[in-house]
């Protein structure tokens, strides 16, 4: 949490003129007012992840590039990641912000 990721990706989707899908966004306007905890995050997230998969693979058989504003920091999160473009066949980059905890 803000380590610059969302402004990053704005960034990234504005120079490539791509899709800009945001995590945070699909979480507040699906699940309002029920994300109270880390537990509630992972829930939520995990419920969505399906949906999230076929919409950007969808984007990404078209040939529209698509910037996620989604956590990677975990190897499970970096997994899913690989698999939605693999089983696209889409190339794909994983931008990483190397920060100090301050």
């Amino acid at each position: 949490m803000g380590a610059g990721k969302s402004t990053k990706s704005k960034e990234i989707a504005v120079n490539k003129n791509a899709v800009l899908l945001s995590e945070d966004e699909w979480l507040s306007s699906l699940y309002p007012n029920q994300i109270e905890s880390f537990e509630d995050y992972l829930k939520f997230s995990a419920q969505i992840k399906p949906l999230v998969k076929k919409h950007v693979q969808n984007i990404l058989s078209v040939g529209t590039d698509v910037v996620m504003d989604f956590p990677a920091n975990t190897q499970g999160q970096r997994k899913w990641f690989l698999e939605l473009v693999l089983d696209v066949n889409s190339s794909h980059q994983l931008i990483y912000l190397n920060l100090t905890n301050e």
